[in-house]
C-alpha cells in the first residue's frame, strides 16, 4: 500500500511513522510528497530512545496498523481544543459500520487496561462538517495474558471504522508488548462518525516516566487517508515538557493556536493543529507559560 520512494530508509521510516498516507488513495488527489518530507525531517530529530522494539513501535498498518495517517483536503481555519473526557464510546463508525462497543472510562477514574479512557483533544470545522480529534488511552497491561485480552478490546474498538484490519495475534501481542508503555489510540470522528484514519503510539505510563523525557512522544497526521479533510489535515502531536501553547504561523498570514491536552494521568500532553487550507506552514513554535519559546517545528505542513 506504500508508495515507493528512492531516498532511502529514513523515507521508508517517514510513511510507517505518517502511517503509509497514500494508502488508497488516488496518487494525483492529495500532497502527499508534501506531507511526508515534514515527517521525514522530523522524524530524524525526534527519535527516542525507548528500549527495545519500543523506540520505534507505532502500530497499525495502512488504514489498519503501524501508524496509520492520511492525507487530505478541507477548509479548516480555527482550532478549538478540549479537555474534555467522554463517558461513553461516542465515535461512531465509518459509513455504516456499527457504532463500536467497548465501554469508556472518564478520565478520573483509575487505571483499567482493559477500559481506555477516551478524550476530546480538539475539534474544528471542514466544508460545513464538524471534525473531532480524539485520543483513547489503554494502560498497560501487566502479564501477556492481559495484553492479549487488552489487544482483542482494541481491535474489536477500531474495527467497526476500519473493516479491514486484521484481527491480531497473540504472537504479534507478545512481539509488540512493552511492559510500562500505554498504547494511545489518536482518530478522527466527522459530523460524528470515525474515519478510517487513526494511529496508534506507545507513551510511558506514570510509573515508567522519566520527568522531563517525553518518552513515546511523536506526531501523526489525519484526515487524509480517504480525503476526509481534503486541504486541511490535522496535525496530532505530542508536546514538549513544559509547553502551555502551541502556535502555527501561516506563510499566507495568521496563525492557529492550540493548548496541549492531558489524557487521563498519561505524562503525555497532545496538541491539535488543522493545516490551513491554501496555505504552508511558516513554523509551529510551543511556548512556555512565561512566553518563552521552547520549541520551534518549521517541517510540518511545507512544501519541499
Amino acid at each position: 500500500m506504500s508508495k515507493a520512494f528512492e531516498g532511502g530508509p529514513d523515507e521508508a521510516a517517514a510513511v510507517h511513522e505518517l502511517g503509509e498516507l497514500a494508502g488508497g488513495v488516488d496518487p494525483g488527489a492529495v500532497p502527499y510528497d508534501r506531507l511526508i518530507a515534514g515527517g521525514r525531517r522530523r522524524l530524524r530529530r525526534r527519535r527516542l530512545a525507548i528500549a527495545g522494539a519500543a523506540a520505534a513501535l507505532v502500530v497499525a498498518v495502512g488504514g489498519a496498523g503501524v501508524a496509520i495517517g492520511g492525507t487530505g483536503r478541507g477548509a479548516v481555519t480555527t482550532v478549538a481544543v478540549a479537555a474534555s473526557a467522554s463517558p461513553t464510546a461516542s465515535a461512531s463508525a465509518a459509513a455504516s459500520a456499527p457504532v463500536t462497543t467497548v465501554p469508556t472510562r472518564p478520565a478520573t477514574e483509575g487505571r483499567d487496561p482493559f477500559t481506555p479512557i477516551r478524550v476530546k483533544i480538539g475539534e474544528g470545522t471542514s466544508n460545513g462538517r464538524t471534525w473531532q480529534a480524539w485520543a483513547a488511552l489503554w494502560p498497560t497491561t501487566s502479564t501477556k495474558e492481559d495484553a492479549h485480552q487488552q489487544a482483542r478490546l482494541m481491535w474489536e474498538d477500531r474495527h467497526a471504522a476500519i473493516p479491514q484490519l486484521p484481527k491480531p495475534t497473540d504472537a504479534e501481542t507478545d512481539r509488540q508488548w512493552v511492559p510500562g508503555m500505554d498504547h494511545l489510540n489518536l482518530y478522527l470522528t466527522l459530523d460524528g462518525k470515525r474515519q478510517v484514519d487513526d494511529a496508534i503510539h506507545l507513551v510511558a505510563s506514570p510509573a515508567g516516566h522519566t520527568p522531563g523525557y517525553n518518552s513515546g512522544a511523536g506526531a501523526t497526521v489525519l484526515g487524509v487517508k480517504g480525503g476526509e479533510l481534503a486541504d486541511s489535515p490535522v496535525l496530532i502531536s505530542s508536546a514538549k515538557s513544559g509547553t502551555a501553547r502551541v502556535v502555527a504561523t501561516w506563510q499566507t498570514g495568521g496563525s492557529t493556536e492550540a493548548a496541549p491536552v492531558t489524557i487521563g494521568d498519561s505524562p503525555t500532553r497532545w496538541y491539535v493543529i488543522a493545516k490551513k487550507p491554501g496555505s504552508d506552514a511558516k513554523d509551529i513554535t510551543a511556548y512556555g507559560a512565561d512566553g518563552s519559546v521552547l520549541d520551534t517545528e518549521t517541517n510540518w505542513f511545507r512544501t519541499p
